[in-house]
């Protein structure tokens, strides 16, 4: 997945990065120290077993791999 960076939100040890796609926005939590641009053109892998999902509407998180049956860790 391709896309360009818009943002990056710096929070101690990571950041999060937001990056527009043809398929919309996306936020990706990163090392602080993995150095992006504003405008940057940026490769996206995504992990099912990593992805937090959430309703484009309400804003409310949907059930995905990482939180399946409410198990922490």
């Amino acid at each position: 997945l391709r896309g360009q960076v818009i943002g990056a939100e710096y929070l101690g040890t990571t950041q999060i990065v937001t990056v527009t796609t043809a398929s919309g926005q996306i936020k990706a939590r990163l090392p602080s120290g993995k150095a992006v641009h504003i405008g940057e053109s940026v490769g996206l892998a995504l992990r099912p077993d990593r992805l937090s999902l959430f309703d484009a509407v309400s804003g409310q998180a949907l059930q995905s791999a990482l939180y399946a049956g409410g198990q922490h860790g």
